[in-house]
């Protein structure tokens, strides 16, 4: 990512002018700019604050701008405050403290002008999130002509790298009850695996939410599931679900998102049978059953055979072993050994299920109407459950 350059030229020259190793962390205390460190000592001390300062607690600068704060992997360091001006810090100046103890005026002179160079960085990466996040909207939901102009800045504006496929996601709370902080939610998953993929590794992927909303990430390869799903377990993002579309050409990676709310669908019509993260093969039948408006079906929307049934049936225990019985292709001793019951009572339940349903269950015909029409009547919530 391109940076305004005011801000590493000034860290060098101030280091250059006191000879000091200079740092500078912004207010997440992650590394955002730094001097030449030449010595062995100090790329060693460089390179375990890349890797570990965000994971530090912030210094106690409140009362006064330095505080030298020690560490047991680079030993004692000087942090001195830098703030806005309305004394808000928007981030810190971090150097070795001598070892002679002696202050340096010339880096507590220099601070209101790293601030300033910080804060600049800061807004310029603000503007280019929300740039990205446009631009990842318009490459997914948009029409022809807006898809195309995206694809063609993501690239050139080096947000996504040049790929063979990319992968969409969809993801966020419930869409049929939505929660109050349905939009947080998502953007705080959104943002979590943003942040995950930049700090854990230097691969592209960017991220947006809709109006619905609904959150989108876009991957210049095949998702890693496991991977998101640890992101999206985290209480902080609780109970975000997402699903997960096929590796497409960038030019079509809109249908890659179709595919993908598809599947993010499924998976909270159907929760219990699905993981947080589903992907548009791995929801099947589901995934295609989502593109109706189940939301709003009812019993007269299902076939005939279905409606017949649950309109005489309506014992959980039955239904299940018809579904299960359906699902094994007919099969008894298969259904019973799913079940954990023994065959008889199998037969039994079977008998009572033949005189609800019109037909013969051994018909292929109505096999596939019963054994499509119940799972629509389950993920519209028609089913009677326990």
């Amino acid at each position: 990512m391109d940076h305004l350059p005011e801000l590493d030229d000034a860290v060098q020259d101030l280091a250059e002018a006191t000879g000091r190793r200079l740092v500078v962390m912004g207010q997440s205390m992650r590394v955002v700019a730094y001097s030449i460190h030449e010595s062995p000592e100090d790329r060693r001390r460089l390179f375990h604050l890349l890797a570990h300062s965000d994971a530090w607690p912030h210094p106690r600068t409140t009362s006064k701008p330095c505080q030298v704060e020690t560490f047991p992997e680079v030993g004692p360091l000087v942090f001195l405050r830098l703030s806005d001006p309305q004394r808000h810090t928007v981030g810190y100046l971090v150097t070795p403290a001598p070892e002679d103890g002696a202050d340096c005026p010339a880096l507590t002179d220099a601070a209101p002008l790293l601030a300033e160079l910080l804060r600049a960085r800061q807004h310029e990466s603000a503007d280019r999130t929300e740039h990205s996040r446009r631009l990842t909207v318009a490459l997914t939901t948009g029409s022809p002509h807006e898809r195309e102009a995206a694809a063609a800045a993501l690239i050139a504006e080096r947000f996504l790298s040049d790929a063979e496929g990319y992968c969409a996601v969809a993801l966020g709370v419930d869409p049929r009850d939505p929660m109050p902080l349905a939009r947080e939610k998502t953007a705080q998953a959104v943002s979590r695996t943003l942040k995950f993929v930049r700090e854990t590794s230097t691969a592209t992927v960017i991220g947006g939410i809709t109006d619905t909303p609904v959150g989108i990430l876009v991957f210049p390869r095949p998702v890693v599931v496991p991977r998101l799903i640890r992101i999206l377990e985290h209480p902080q993002v609780a109970p975000v679900r997402a699903g997960v579309g096929p590796l497409l050409p960038l030019a079509d990676v809109h249908s890659s998102f179709v595919q993908a709310h598809l599947a993010w669908r499924a998976s909270w019509l159907a929760p219990a049978d699905h993981e947080i993260v589903t992907t548009w093969d791995g929801a099947g039948l589901d995934a295609t059953l989502a593109r109706l408006p189940l939301e709003d079906f009812t019993l007269t929307d299902l076939p005939p055979s279905t409606r017949d049934l649950l309109s005489a049936i309506d014992s959980p225990d039955l239904l299940t072993t018809l579904e299960a019985y359906l699902d094994a292709g007919g099969d008894a001793q298969r259904t019973s050994r799913e079940l954990n019951i023994h065959r008889s009572t199998l037969y039994y339940r079977l008998d009572k299920l033949r005189t609800a349903v019109v037909g013969d269950l051994s018909d292929g015909i109505l096999r596939r109407d019963l054994h499509t029409g119940l799972r629509m009547a389950r993920l519209a919530g028609l089913v009677p459950t326990r």
